[in-house]
């Protein structure tokens, strides 16, 4: 199998790539965010063949990862684990020195894919999500 590449979506066309696969956000919505200059998504693909995205929020040298998704196809194949690898080296390449990120306690295989980069708990946000559980919020330098 080739090496998938992560590319920053700048064009509509990879937006709509996005919208078609997941269901986390509309193509206005991703277009609005697009064009914002402290936000950046970026796809990973394999050849032509989209295989999961993530969305950054930056502020100075700290960065949010905001969503990441690794479209169903391609799950429980690794893909989420080189997405983070090329993404941790994107953001680092771009002078960010944190990442941030909240993950539901419920998102086992999420949370054990984050500590396995070296995230680590900082704080929990109780309740958080609509079905009751605890965001749990974690960090990790670049």
């Amino acid at each position: 199998m080739p090496i998938p590449h992560l590319v920053e979506v700048k064009d509509r066309k990879l937006l709509e790539e996005i919208v078609y696969f997941s269901d986390r956000y509309g193509l206005e919505e991703l277009e609005r965010l697009s064009k914002r200059d402290f936000v950046n998504i970026y796809l990973l693909l394999c050849e032509e063949t989209p295989l999961g995205y993530a969305v950054v929020w930056r502020s100075g040298d700290e960065a949010e990862l905001h969503y990441l998704e690794v479209f169903e196809d391609f799950r429980q194949r690794g893909i989420g684990k080189e997405l983070l690898k090329q993404l941790l080296g994107e953001l680092k390449k771009r002078g960010v020195k944190k990442l941030l990120l909240e993950v539901s306690e419920k998102n086992i295989p999420a949370r054990g894919l984050y500590e396995k980069f070296g995230f680590r708990q900082v704080g929990i946000r109780k309740n958080y999500y609509p079905d009751g559980s605890d965001a749990i919020l974690m960090e990790r330098e670049l």
